[in-house]
């Protein structure tokens, strides 16, 4: 299953070089798809989107909002990526990674590398989120009652604790408890920028 992006999109668009084999980087698609955008999709409009995608059947808006996903997923797993292929779990444990003309990087540099992917990730992420709300209406499934877990829901659902902006609370939008009577169940704390 593709998880919104090729092998081709990944190594086009992050430092992931040709010669990754993209089986090491697989995981990380898969991942990242399930623990960023599902999320900000909900489980229903995820899963209709990627079984779309994966098809071929999805309509022009649904392309259009796979391509604010993909660098989102393309950026999050060259983050996992950099800690996965520089450390792989061996049957002798945890291993650092030697090959002919290259040397391991101390972790540090590993760290700063990561955050530097996943800044751009966020980037994208924020991207997505500002997109999916001024054209929620193109996306039935999306906005639909079936769909209660994304973490958009009470901006979806017009809730009043959104209309001032931030609310002091370090930069987050946050909704404690049930907002005009609703409610998802779930966290709705995200980080708008």
């Amino acid at each position: 299953m593709l998880y919104f992006i090729t092998e081709t999109y990944l190594k086009n668009n992050t430092p992931v070089t040709a010669n990754v084999d993209i089986n090491n980087i697989v995981p990380y698609l898969a991942t990242q798809a399930q623990l960023r955008i599902m999320p900000i999709l909900g489980t229903t409009f995820y899963n209709d989107l990627l079984t779309k995608y994966n098809d071929q059947t999805l309509d022009p808006d649904e392309e259009d909002l796979v391509v604010f996903i993909q660098p989102i997923i393309a950026w999050r797993a060259a983050e996992d990526a950099v800690f996965g292929l520089s450390l792989q779990l061996k049957n002798k444990g945890l291993q650092t990674q030697f090959g002919d003309n290259s040397s391991s990087v101390d972790r540090g540099t590993i760290a700063f590398s990561m955050e530097h992917y996943a800044q751009k990730a966020a980037f994208f992420e924020q991207r997505l989120i500002r997109y999916l709300l001024a054209n929620k209406a193109l996306y039935p499934i999306f906005t639909g009652s079936t769909n209660r877990d994304t973490d958009l829901r009470p901006m979806i659902d017009n809730c009043n604790c959104f209309v001032n902006g931030l609310n002091g609370n370090n930069g987050y939008f946050n909704c404690n408890g049930s907002c005009n009577g609703l409610s998802n169940g779930y966290n709705n704390s995200i980080l708008v920028i």
